[in-house]
């Protein structure tokens, strides 16, 4: 998805709600159109300071959700 002229949420995966669902939620309920894009602060397992110490990247950790919740929120935005 290309990039648009929009505002950019930088967030947490658990900020907007509890997981990614949540957060696809929360944007959809209450941001509408106004958002354009979102850049995931790390989602993947960790071992601590809040996700930038991943042991995994290839897995999306279970407290947040999945790769299919990634996925749905690329249709949508445009994600870094």
């Amino acid at each position: 998805m290309p990039i648009q002229n929009k505002t950019m949420l930088i967030t947490y995966s658990d900020s907007l709600g509890n997981n990614l669902k949540d957060l696809y939620d929360n944007l959809e309920e209450h941001f509408g159109d106004a958002i354009g894009g979102v850049h995931l602060l790390p989602f993947f397992p960790s071992t601590g300071d809040r996700g930038f110490a991943p042991v995994d990247y290839d897995e999306v950790d279970s407290a947040f959700g999945d790769w299919e919740d990634v996925k749905r929120l690329g249709e949508k935005y445009y994600l870094m």
